[in-house]
């Protein structure tokens, strides 16, 4: 998609809330959560926490297609399980920096169709690294999405068999399950060698909020794989480059 006015990282306009939206010429990934989220007191949520968490938190990560001025966003990873196979349809406009999403269809956050959300272009720039661009999680049992920009990540990861809520909305046990069945974050960087440091803007899980999270990466081709240092759960995974 040469020239698409999309790609970049785009932050969220909002009093209340912080959040990241990236594109690359065929990927996407957002993540959104609530600016006053206070840090669980424990090294877990708690199931209540764990509501508010998937009741306030939103994130979405996959491919997009655009047709005139109409984006259709194809879910590979998402934070809610009833909606991983639902496609987010928003018209959208570009006016100097600033982009507005118009939800069609399949919003989600308790958005409804019609209403907006506005981002502001983040200026390119940062360091030349291998990592830029969007990486597949090379997984048996999870999938997700990993961009990077010049200045900005996001992560949307999640297990590929994820149980529904039985109603129409969570239990606090069922939001937990949820909660602890997905990784999301989304922020800053720094490469210094073969270590990468990211600063959170947005994350799913209250435990972490305002932690820095560290891991060493190799990148061999195609293939990055990672290991976890500290700030984030997991331990080891292998990413590969979509082109």
């Amino acid at each position: 998609m040469a020239n698409n006015p999309l790609v970049g990282a785009w932050e969220l306009v909002s009093d209340s809330s912080a959040g990241i939206f990236i594109y690359t010429g065929s990927h996407y990934s957002a993540v959104a959560a609530p600016k006053d989220r206070r840090r669980s007191s424990g090294e877990r949520a708690t199931p209540d926490e764990a509501l508010d968490a998937m009741l306030s938190c939103q994130a979405l990560s996959g491919t997009y297609t655009v047709s005139g001025s109409s984006i259709t966003h194809v879910r590979i990873a998402n934070t809610h399980p009833a909606s991983s196979n639902l496609p987010v349809v928003a018209d959208y406009t570009i006016d100097g920096d600033t982009l507005t999403h118009t939800a069609v269809r399949g919003t989600a956050g308790g958005r409804r169709d019609g209403s907006s959300t506005m981002y502001r272009r983040v200026p390119s720039g940062g360091t030349e690294t291998p990592l830029i661009g969007a990486w597949e999680l090379v997984d048996e049992t999870r999938q997700g999405i990993l961009i990077f920009t010049g200045t900005h990540y996001s992560i949307v990861q999640r297990q590929k068999e994820r149980n529904l809520p039985k109603g129409d909305q969570y239990t606090p046990e069922e939001a937990l399950e949820a909660l602890y069945t997905c990784g999301v974050l989304a922020g800053t960087y720094t490469v210094s060698g073969s270590t990468l440091t990211m600063e959170r803007t947005a994350n799913t899980r209250p435990e972490s909020i305002g932690v820095t999270a560290v891991w060493e990466f190799t990148v061999e081709g195609d293939v990055m794989k990672t290991r976890v240092v500290s700030g984030s759960a997991g331990d080891e995974a292998t990413w590969r480059k979509v082109n």
